[in-house]
């Protein structure tokens, strides 16, 4: 049996959450999601409504405060009539971009 010493709690006051490390990413992803958005003429409201979600899902993932999974930008990708990988490649040159400036 392990004693409390030898065991790691998980978290603690110094980890930093996945999606605060990510936060910057998260941002570009929802400006390449609203490029992409507008480009196929939609508003937020008919996106969500497609997905059959509230328009405060959509919101919150294109201001960078909700963390996507593949098969929900697929499906972001489909409500929207827009290829999900060319959603990636744009958010590839985005990152890259991004990085090559800082």
């Amino acid at each position: 049996m392990l004693s409390a010493v030898a065991r790691k709690p998980h978290g603690g006051a110094d980890r930093i959450s996945t999606k605060a490390k990510l936060a910057d990413e998260l941002l570009v992803l929802g400006r390449v999601l609203v490029n992409a958005r507008e480009r196929a003429g939609l508003k937020q409201s008919e996106v969500a409504a497609r997905l059959g979600l509230p328009a405060s899902y959509l919101s919150k993932v294109e201001n960078g405060t909700r963390r996507l999974d593949v098969i929900e930008l697929l499906r972001i990708a489909a409500a929207m009539d827009t290829d999900a990988a060319q959603i990636v490649r744009e958010l590839q040159q985005e990152l890259s971009d991004a990085s090559s400036r800082a």
